[in-house]
C-alpha cells in the first residue's frame, strides 16, 4: 500500500519535510519517542515528485521514531548514512544542544534494545527534570544544571552505564546490579526499554533522600541522634 504526503520538500538527499497531522503520523505505528514539534518516520522505497510536490511512501517499509506535536513531518529514506540519521532524528526532538548530541551519539553507537533503551531513557529524564547533557571526555555526559546523574555511552558493551548520588545500600533493585563508582554514588547499566521505569526510580531516589529505602532511613535516623543509647 502507498502513502502520500504532500505538500512535501526535498530538504537534501533522501530527507523530505512533509505535513502530516500527528494523529494520522500515530496510525503509521507506535512512536519510539513523543517529543517536540516534528515527527520523524524512517522508510525505503520512497519515491519524490518535485513538480507536484507530493512524496510516496510504502507503507510496508515505514517507521515511526517520533510522533510530535505539530503538521510537521521529517521523513528519511533509509540509504541515508547514519549520521545525517542521527542529526535529523536529534533535531525533531526538540532537545536542547547537550541532549541533542548524546541522542546523535546514541543513534550512531547503540543498536536495537540499547538504543531503544536509550531514547526511552532521555525522554523520561526530561520528563520528569528540565536541563541539558554536557559532554565530556569521549562518550561522557553529565546532567547539568544539577548534576545528579552521570551517562557513558558504551558500544562495546551496547549499554548505558549510569552514576547516581548515594551510595548502594542506599537502593533495593531487582532489576540492576547496583555497584560502587566513585566515593558516594552507585553505578548501573542499562540495556533494555523494560528497565527504564526502574532507573528512573532510581535517580528520583538519588535525588531525593527522603523516598530511599526503609533501611536506609533508619540507619540515617540512628545515626542522627536517634533514641537507642
Amino acid at each position: 500500500m502507498k502513502i502520500v504526503l504532500e505538500p512535501a520538500d526535498d530538504l537534501a538527499d533522501g530527507v523530505w519535510r512533509a505535513v502530516a497531522p500527528p494523529h494520522q503520523i500515530a496510525k503509521l505505528g507506535r512512536g519510539v519517542s513523543s517529543q517536540g514539534q516534528r515527527s520523524v518516520i524512517l522508510a525505503s522505497s520512497s519515491e519524490f515528485k518535485a513538480e507536484t510536490r507530493q512524496l510516496f511512501l510504502d507503507a510496508a517499509t515505514v517507521a515511526v521514531l517520533n510522533v510530535g506535536t505539530t503538521p510537521s513531518v521529517i521523513v528519511i529514506d533509509t540509504a541515508v548514512g547514519a549520521e545525517a540519521l542521527a542529526e535529523q532524528v536529534a533535531e525533531a526532538a526538540g532537545y536542547a544542544p547537550g541532549d541533542s548530541e548524546f541522542q546523535k551519539l546514541v543513534e550512531l553507537e547503540l543498536h536495537g534494545e540499547a538504543q531503544e533503551a536509550a531514547r526511552d531513557f532521555l525522554r523520561e529524564l526530561r520528563k520528569r527534570w528540565p536541563g541539558d547533557l554536557k559532554r565530556g571526555e569521549r562518550n561522557n555526559f553529565s546532567n547539568t544544571p544539577d548534576n545528579f546523574c552521570y551517562i557513558i555511552v558504551q558500544p562495546r558493551a551496547q549499554a548505558l552505564s549510569i552514576t547516581i548520588r548515594g551510595v548502594p545500600e542506599r537502593f533495593l533493585s531487582t532489576i540492576f546490579n547496583l555497584g560502587p563508582d566513585r566515593p558516594g554514588h552507585t553505578r548501573f547499566s542499562l540495556r533494555r526499554p523494560e528497565e527504564v521505569a526502574e532507573a528512573i526510580r532510581l535517580i528520583a531516589i538519588s535525588k531525593n533522600p527522603e523516598d530511599a529505602n526503609p533501611f536506609f532511613k533508619k540507619k540515617r535516623g540512628f545515626g542522627s541522634g536517634g533514641a537507642e543509647p
